[in-house]
Formats: structure tokens, C-alpha cells, sequence
């Protein structure tokens, strides 16, 4: 059998026919807003400006709607909507400046460079902040810089440094803050991946294969320099004013730009 539709009465309000849109369609149905009240669609979107707002992402091949009402819009990652919101209001200024608005008012404080934790093999660090470092560090000749690269490749998850060997002459790299077992670009190729340094040694096993065992006494040593260059990193990535500037803005827009959707209970 087919449940005959339900009917709703005509209803005084804007307000009241957002409430009826909401709990009988679950979103904001502008059409059948302007059948319960006999308003236009300007008329209502008039009335309730602040309350729903125009989707500035509006697609109906994305079925993005058209109207989005406050609590859905004024929550989420609300950085992004606000670029978007202000792009749309350069453009439309009549029709995206409540929204530009409004997002500004809800937009999660900034944190700080004391509040955000920062350690070497943190991937959202640009990977030129990493390289810099490494340089500066290990006072790589400038004549290597363009060959010793540090990358970060997102599709493997991993942290490289080419040529690592090639600083060979450099006491920082192989004495400072390396071995002679393992050098500091080793080292610090390991740490930016999140291992711990171990020195191996190859012997052979008996049967014509070589077996690695771990050396504790070179392991031991080499975990020391890592122990070092991390505290080198933890000093020095705030020092700089404007990088500590654009690392709190990275920092803020990846990790600090959801709001919570909050019901107030009004529809």
C-alpha cells in the first residue's frame, strides 16, 4: 500500500517554514518554503539571512544545495569556507558578505609557537624548513647543498637525503654529530623517519652467509648524536621570526580549523 503524503498546513513565518523544511525534508527546501508560506524565495531568504545562507560551493551536478542552514555552515573546517566565502564575496559582495561575516566570528583561536609541538620527522613541515636545518647544522658546503637534497615523498611516507655520503671531509657530519660508523645525514635520514639508529655489524653465520648483530657499543654512540641533533632541531625551528610566523600558520590551517556543528534546538 502507498501512505498518502502528508500534508502540511500554511504556515505564518519564514522561521516556521524553516522548521517544517527541516524535520519533514532534512534540509533547507526552499521550494517547499515558498509553498507554505505563499513568499518568494527573496522574500524568505530575506527573512532568515544569518539563519541559512547561500552555499557558495552551490552545484547541482555536485548536488552541493543551494541554501545551507547555520549550524551546518558555521561548523566544519571553517578556514577553508571562509577562503571560499571571501573569493565568492569579491565577486558577489551582496550576496557573501553575511557569510564572510559570520565565519569570521567562529574561527578557532590561533595557536602559538608555545602550543604547538614541533620534532624532526613531523611531515607537515615544508620539507625546505628540513633541508635548511641540515645545511645549516652540518655547514654543508655550498658547493653539495644543490646535491645533498632532503625530500619528503607523501606517496611513500618517507623522508630521503640524497648523496648522503659525499660530505665525507666534514668533521660535523662524521665526528660533531656523527661517527665514523654512520654519518650525521644517515643519522638524521633515520630520524626523520621515526627510527632509531642502530650500527650493525656483518658476521659470517657458519654456512657462507653473513649474518647482521648488533653493535651496542657504536649504537650506543650514534643514538647520543641523534639524541643531539633532535635538540638542535627543538631550538632552532622557532628561532626564526618569519618562519615561526609560517609554521604557526600551516600549523593552524591543517590542524586547528574544525568547528564542532552545535544544535541549539530552534528548528
Amino acid at each position: 500500500t502507498i501512505k498518502p503524503q502528508r500534508t502540511v498546513d500554511r504556515v505564518d513565518t519564514a522561521s516556521e517554514a524553516l522548521a517544517v523544511s527541516i524535520g519533514e525534508r532534512a534540509f533547507v527546501d526552499m521550494d517547499y518554503m515558498c509553498e507554505l508560506t505563499g513568499k518568494s524565495e527573496e522574500e524568505i531568504f530575506a527573512d532568515l539571512k544569518g539563519v541559512i545562507f547561500l552555499n557558495p560551493l552551490y552545484s547541482d551536478k555536485l548536488r552541493q544545495p543551494r541554501y545551507l542552514p547555520a549550524d551546518e555552515y558555521l561548523s566544519g573546517n571553517v578556514r577553508e569556507k571562509l577562503k571560499v566565502a571571501k573569493r565568492s564575496a569579491e565577486l558577489y559582495p551582496e550576496d557573501y558578505a553575511i557569510n564572510v561575516e559570520a565565519l569570521e566570528r567562529v574561527q578557532p583561536k590561533d595557536l602559538t609557537a608555545t602550543e604547538i609541538s614541533v620534532k624532526l620527522g613531523t611531515t607537515w613541515i615544508p620539507q625546505e624548513y628540513v633541508e635548511q636545518f641540515v645545511h645549516e647544522l652540518l655547514e654543508t658546503p655550498y658547493r653539495l647543498r644543490y646535491r645533498m637534497r632532503v625530500r619528503y615523498i607523501p606517496e611513500l611516507a618517507e623522508w630521503t637525503i640524497s648523496e648522503k655520503m659525499m660530505d665525507r671531509a666534514n668533521l660535523k657530519a662524521t665526528s660533531v654529530f656523527g661517527t665514523g660508523r654512520i654519518n650525521a645525514y644517515q643519522i638524521i635520514e633515520q630520524t626523520l623517519n621515526l627510527k632509531n639508529v642502530q650500527v650493525m655489524d656483518y658476521v659470517d653465520d657458519g654456512h657462507g652467509n653473513m649474518k647482521p648483530v648488533l653493535n651496542k657499543k657504536e649504537t650506543t654512540i650514534a643514538q647520543g648524536k641523534q639524541e643531539q641533533i633532535k635538540r638542535a632541531f627543538e631550538e632552532w625551528i622557532w628561532k626564526d621570526q618569519s618562519r615561526r610566523e609560517e609554521l604557526c600558520r600551516i600549523y593552524n590551517e591543517k590542524f586547528n580549523s574544525i568547528r564542532p556543528r552545535e544544535y541549539d534546538g530552534s528548528h
